[in-house]
């Protein structure tokens, strides 16, 4: 059984960056599967990775061909053999990309059928990181799976602690099995730790602070990939022990 992590929070705050770069650190160990549940998708990019498809993709062409595969394929089949091909294969991970919330009707049993894959899927990894959207829409069809990590990420402001709170809150009011909540407060400047402490231990959650690193910062202004040298993986390289049992010691 993989161990599952999912990265909530608001827009901004650094949750694709930081979940980007916790795939880099776990990957020196053994191939994590990275799964981008925003649809706002950029994990790839701060992966260095393209992207060729998504879960939502597949589902909304097997729907506009009436729900029909190919005629020589069972629909089992048809998505096993179509998930494939956007699995895709990065230096130490496996990126899976959910795409876009689904559109209008009902399609309940290729839904049931991909949830099923997927699970089946992650499975197959030490280690499982989901990059989500704020609403955590991926994380509330997945009842059936634990969470053994929820990681919420705030920015060192009022604004950012308390969205980091609601989501918290909303995990719990979707009755998600949760098995750790942990706060990382990112993009700490040097001199406001005290603030920034304060703020986060006011939430009453387990939490580390990372400081602001400029080098990230231009990375994503200028859509430039992680690669795991940057002084914010060197904060978290001495954290990611802490959150991630060891896949030698699995």
């Amino acid at each position: 059984m993989s161990f599952l992590a999912a990265v909530a929070g608001k827009g901004g705050v650094g949750k694709s960056t930081l979940s980007a770069l916790m795939v880099r650190l776990l990957s020196e160990e053994a191939i994590v599967l990275a799964v981008d549940a925003d649809p706002n998708s950029n994990l790839g990019q701060k992966l260095g990775t393209e992207v060729p498809g998504s879960v939502g993709q597949i589902r909304e062409r097997l729907l506009s061909k009436g729900g029909q595969p190919p005629r020589d394929m069972s629909k089992q089949e048809y998505l096993k053999l179509k998930l494939r091909e956007i699995l895709v294969e990065g230096d130490g991970y496996d990126l899976l990309t959910m795409g876009r919330p689904e559109g209008p009707g009902c399609y309940c049993y290729v839904n049931n059928l991909l949830r099923v894959f997927v699970d089946q899927v992650m499975d197959s990894y030490p280690h499982v990181i989901i990059d989500n959207e704020a609403g955590m829409e991926h994380l509330s069809r997945r009842t059936a799976r634990e969470i053994d990590l929820l990681i919420l990420v705030s920015d060192p402001t009022a604004v950012g602690v308390a969205t980091a709170l609601r989501l918290s809150q909303l995990a719990d009011e979707l009755d998600l099995k949760v098995k750790r909540k942990v706060l990382l407060m990112n993009g700490v400047r040097p001199g406001r730790e005290g603030t920034a402490e304060q703020l986060a231990r006011d939430t009453g959650l387990e939490h580390f602070l990372l400081h602001d690193d400029e080098a990230v910062r231009d990375a994503s202004w200028s859509g430039a990939p992680v690669n795991g040298d940057e002084h914010l993986a060197s904060e978290l390289r001495e954290i990611v022990p802490n959150l991630f049992p060891s896949s030698r010691r699995r």
